[in-house]
């Protein structure tokens, strides 16, 4: 476990990327169907999907198992009416890793097999999911779940007590929205991978940056994986109370930004405007007031600026296509 250490920064943080093998997608009365035909191991063996049973598909990378968020025990843990019905496979982002680790971690975690080594982000895009851990469960290769650890053990709970009910939750439509546990009353319009939950680091240069799934003001879902798969990013973490006393020259640098955002379109802009001691019609005036073009999301307990380590405002972190943060400072450029 020696390079554990060095990678658990960026761990949680990580990227999915597509499965060794091909994988096709086609709509069929509403449902994605995944082939998996020529899937592998990451150390080249072929996984051989077994027809007869439901395929249960574990999104997650190794450094969490390691910071003890990984989904081995809640997996051990489902009843056995679905376990003895279903074949695990496990599904490893390929950033930030290597084979000689995968093999490292398999020492410590034999359970976790067949693991497959993720090297792009077409699966992860095509099924509309951008969290970590993910767990997604095929029946003829046609997905019937797609949730996380959370929402999988409570449809565990009502629906797997036997066979019976299991069949049941199958025919009438697994993935029903009567089966989501997300409380409305509780939910926030973006959420860090909820493998480690929010927390409050600080990536430097070099470092994977946390990954996080948001919903702009305008209504928009954006994740870190979707606005640098084309174009290096770069987050502008702004205050909507500017000018102020403590941010001097704030209004000089909102008004650079804007400038960029029109003139340069070689990344992707992204706005993540702090959600204290103000509401999201004070940022809309702040918004309107400055004009400001590019996407804005409204950092609910500011859990972007959290994990990012972010105190400062305005204040822009650059990151690469690859996911790596490329710069950070106080400097709008």
């Amino acid at each position: 476990m020696k390079n554990y250490k060095l990678k658990s920064v960026g761990g949680y943080a990580t990227a999915l990327i597509i499965l060794l093998g091909i994988f096709s997608y086609a709509k069929a009365e509403g449902v994605k169907t995944i082939s998996l035909d020529k899937m592998k191991t990451f150390d080249g063996h072929a996984v051989a999907i077994e027809d007869s049973k439901l395929t249960h598909l574990i999104f997650q990378e190794i450094w969490s198992s390691y910071e003890g968020f990984g989904e081995e025990a809640r997996v051990a843990a489902l009843p056995s009416v679905f376990t003895n019905s279903s074949q695990q496979v496990w599904v490893q982002p390929g950033i930030n890793v290597t084979e000689a680790q995968l093999t490292e971690y398999q020492g410590y975690y034999p359970q976790v097999k067949p693991l497959v080594l993720d090297r792009g982000y077409r699966l992860m895009r095509s099924l509309g999911a951008w969290e970590l851990p993910l767990h997604v469960i095929l029946k003829d290769g046609k997905e019937v779940f797609s949730g996380s650890g959370e929402e999988l053990s409570a449809v565990a709970l009502t629906h797997f007590t036997t066979t019976e009910t299991m069949q049941l939750w199958l025919r009438v439509g697994a993935n029903s929205s009567s089966d989501r546990i997300i409380n409305e009353e509780k939910s926030v319009t973006f959420s860090i991978n909820k493998a480690a939950k929010p927390r409050y680091s600080k990536p430097v240069k070099g470092d994977q940056a946390p990954i996080f799934t948001a919903q702009t003001m305008a209504g928009d879902t954006v994740s870190l994986l979707g606005l640098s798969y084309n174009k290096p990013l770069s987050l502008v973490f702004l205050d909507s109370l500017c000018p102020m006393p403590h941010f001097p020259g704030c209004e000089a640098q909102i008004e650079q930004l804007g400038r960029l955002v029109e003139d340069d379109d070689s990344r992707e802009w992204l706005g993540v405007v702090s959600s204290f001691y103000v509401n999201e019609d004070v940022v809309k005036q702040f918004r309107d007031k400055f004009k400001l073009k590019l996407p804005l999301v409204f950092d609910t307990d500011n859990q972007i600026y959290q994990s990012y380590g972010v105190h400062a405002s305005p204040y822009q972190i650059d990151i690469s296509r690859e996911g790596n943060i490329r710069s950070r400072g106080a400097e709008i450029h």
